[in-house]
């Protein structure tokens, strides 16, 4: 009796666990699941889950530690696509732990402590496979880069909260001291990056790497011979590309940070391009000449970008006889639609198809929201970059006048 009671607790144990797994394993045709198990986090640690759509980073999903523990359970828009795992709180940097996903997968992430870049991805994605190579070979980089960066922005805190510019000396000597290092470790990370990619096909993976590559090249502190040295690398990668893989938004920003355009300024006769309005039409900044043009820079993840956004609709109905306010959308087509349906913005709206590698570059856009004053004649009367409230009021208010 003992043995049947034995015999029937063990397949009923079997069956239960049959069951369990088969729950575990279920996903729709469309989603995947992303299972985190990082030791050393503290329990309601938050953790994002974002998806990429051009320039912008979409938060889709949040989950909160617990003894561990962090999963996320979404859909995928493609198949692969490419997500980030972003933490939040302090001991986190800014850097971003870049995970691939697809339906019906299954990906964990493990590691230890908060230097998330460094966690191990697993899945049987092979852009996730490819993704790893450079983490692994940049991984004791890629942590100590971190660690100083979680330095960094502590130090940041210090100088916003003195009172004084000459009690934030100190501070700023301090950061000054640990860029020195951190541009080291970049460069550092920049060889192994160029090392895998010399010898790896071009994919995705490789097309990303290549724009983190050519965009810190373009704006990294470094002696004039390394610079040379790696300048030449990096074209040489370039050269592999297709005129396919280089009329892409990825390619044009590529080549315009390889190749920058020559920038426009004031007095400067003003830049054009093949823009698309809402209904794909091609439009031309000169189509809207014979009034004074506001030139508007900007996408959806910025946040000054969208607080502007009220004081742009004052600005355009107050000076709807003499100006035009043109924004200038930097996303993809569908975040940009997506935007405009969400807010009041009842003056034009074009896209750049381009982003940041077509005709921002030409105005040398590094930065959003980035204002451009023209004159009626087409002639650059004023550049300025950043939103505080009332001040793009009055910048406009002076040029007019």
């Amino acid at each position: 009796m003992k043995s049947l009671f034995l015999k029937i607790s063990l397949w009923t144990c079997v069956a239960l666990l049959s069951v369990a797994c088969s729950n575990r394993e279920k996903l729709s045709d469309r989603e995947f699941l992303i299972e985190g198990k990082i030791s050393g986090l503290e329990d309601s640690t938050v953790i994002h889950l974002a998806r990429l759509d051009g320039d912008m980073n979409e938060i889709i999903a949040s989950n909160t530690v617990m003894n561990g523990r962090f999963t996320f359970k979404e859909e995928a828009v493609s198949n692969p696509e490419q997500m980030m795992i972003i933490p939040r709180g302090d001991g986190f940097s800014s850097r971003i732990l870049y995970v691939w996903v697809a339906p019906k997968t299954r990906i964990r992430i493990e590691g230890n402590g908060k230097i998330h870049p460094t966690w191990s991805v697993k899945s049987s994605i092979p852009y996730q496979k490819e993704e790893n190579r450079y983490t692994d070979k940049n991984r004791d980089v890629i942590a100590e880069s971190a660690r100083i960066s979680v330095e960094e922005n502590a130090v940041f805190s210090k100088i916003m909260a003195a009172t004084s510019s000459e009690e934030t000396l100190p501070f700023r000597k301090i950061v000054d001291s640990l860029r020195v290092i951190t541009d080291s470790l970049i460069v550092e990370e920049l060889y192994g990056d160029i090392g895998i990619m010399e010898k790896t096909d071009i994919s995705p993976v490789w097309l990303d790497r290549m724009n983190g590559v050519s965009g810190t090249l373009k704006y990294i502190q470094m002696d004039a011979e390394r610079k040379t040295d790696l300048r030449k690398k990096v074209e040489e990668l370039y050269s592999r590309m297709s005129e396919e893989d280089r009329n892409t938004p990825l390619g044009y920003r590529i080549t315009a940070e390889l190749f920058p355009p020559t920038v426009v300024n004031a007095g400067d006769d003003m830049a054009d391009a093949d823009l698309l309005d809402t209904d794909g039409n091609t439009k031309h900044l000169s189509d809207y000449l014979g009034k004074y043009l506001l030139l508007d820079f900007w996408s959806r993840g910025c946040g000054p970008c969208i607080m502007a956004l009220p004081e742009m609709k004052e600005i355009s109905e107050t000076y709807k006889d003499k100006l035009t306010v043109i924004s200038i959308s930097l996303d993809t087509e569908n975040v940009w639609k997506k935007t405009m349906s969400e807010h009041d913005m009842p003056w034009v709206n074009i896209r750049d198809p381009k982003s940041m590698g077509g005709v921002a570059a030409n105005y040398g856009v590094t930065g959003i929201p980035n204002y451009i004053m023209i004159s009626p004649e087409g002639k650059i009367i004023d550049k300025w970059m950043g939103f505080g409230e009332g001040f793009l009021r009055e910048k406009v208010s002076a040029n007019l006048k």
